[in-house]
């Protein structure tokens, strides 16, 4: 479908949370994420279902290695632990940002495919492509956060008190931990022979810089993100962070992005955010929000946001609207658009 308002296309998209596929198929998230038959099992039987659901309205989710966002962050120790029925959840280990260095200088140019988990992934991704050869399945799965984030699963919230009682060794710390997120996201460009340094484009993920005063931003978070997207494209740099206020936006231009995801931030709205920032940015449907809206309501949001001028308008389901027995929300979302189809 195509649509368009004043002339401009407009496009709607619903992201599919990856937990929605072991539910669907009646397994646990252990199981999908640590048994390769289940795991394509699951892939097999949750897309099917989810397709003779919505039929041509909403493509399946693409075959892939179940995703840790902490797989960077496991390989340099960090303790896991996979619940029965839950995401798997990293804890602090980092008693002190002296600690975080000495670590960090220590694993600088590590082997990460030397890591269980690491080759875990590799026999998982081989094995869900020999099950669905007539899709491309990548090494993917295992993945890394943003230097921020990635920072503060190290070291706890004392991490934030770290950048107030010791600047000079956070930045180091900081640096030291960015080059090792070029590195692990460059081995894994070469594992699925695509260039260590993107022509096209990356994208980041750093939540966490949210909890970096904007005032602290230039000497914390925007050194990271040019070493970042330097060290991995010379192309586009689009960004994912969320609980982001209005006076951090100013920021945004100082990383030279060419799109922004606010997702979740109760701080932000389509006029404060373009009031703070000219940077292209989609706009999001909380998951847990249009679970309790009535088609009208769900038509009025799309309406508003139509005519804000915003182009990439998002929602997303998973468990838990499924469990809800709401997806006949995700219906209603497509047909707010239709008024717009061309």
């Amino acid at each position: 479908m195509k649509y368009k308002y004043n002339g401009v296309s407009i496009r709607p998209s619903v992201e599919i949370y990856h937990d929605s596929i072991p539910y669907l198929s009646g397994i646990t998230l252990r199981e999908f994420f640590w048994d390769k038959k289940k795991c394509a099992d699951a892939w097999r039987i949750g897309s099917q279902k989810i397709t003779e659901y919505f039929g041509d309205l909403l493509p399946p989710r693409a075959v892939a290695g179940p995703p840790i966002s902490y797989g960077h962050l496991i390989c340099l120790g960090a303790p896991v632990q996979y619940p029965e029925n839950t995401e798997p959840n990293v804890k602090p280990f980092i008693h002190s940002i002296d600690e975080g260095i000495e670590l960090l200088q220590a694993k600088k140019g590590m082997d990460f495919t030397q890591n269980s988990l690491f080759q875990h992934y590799v026999e998982l991704c081989d094995y869900l492509q020999e099950q669905f050869p007539e899709q491309k399945v990548s090494f993917s799965g295992l993945g890394s956060q943003g230097p921020l984030t990635s920072a503060v699963l190290m070291r706890g919230q004392d991490f934030i008190f770290d950048v107030y009682d010791y600047p000079e060794k956070a930045q180091e710390f900081l640096q030291l931990l960015t080059d090792s997120i070029i590195d692990f996201r460059r081995l894994t460009n070469r594992i699925n022979g695509a260039p260590e340094v993107s022509a096209q484009s990356v994208g980041l993920a750093d939540d966490f810089a949210s909890l970096i005063t904007p005032d602290m931003w230039p000497d914390f978070v925007v050194p990271c993100w040019n070493q970042y997207y330097e060290g991995l494209t010379t192309g586009r740099r689009s960004l994912h962070c969320e609980n982001l206020s209005p006076t951090h936006l100013k920021h945004l231009k100082s990383v030279n992005l060419c799109h922004f995801q606010p997702s979740v931030s109760d701080l932000l709205t389509i006029e404060n955010v373009k009031a703070n920032t000219d940077i292209p940015f989609d706009w999001l449907l909380y998951a847990f929000r249009i679970t309790q809206m009535n088609d009208q309501e769900i038509q009025d949001w799309v309406d508003y946001t139509v005519q804000a001028g915003i182009t990439l308008i998002r929602t997303q389901f998973g468990q838990f609207t499924v469990v809800a027995k709401k997806l006949d929300r995700i219906k209603a979302f497509y047909k707010a658009f239709e008024k717009y189809k061309v």
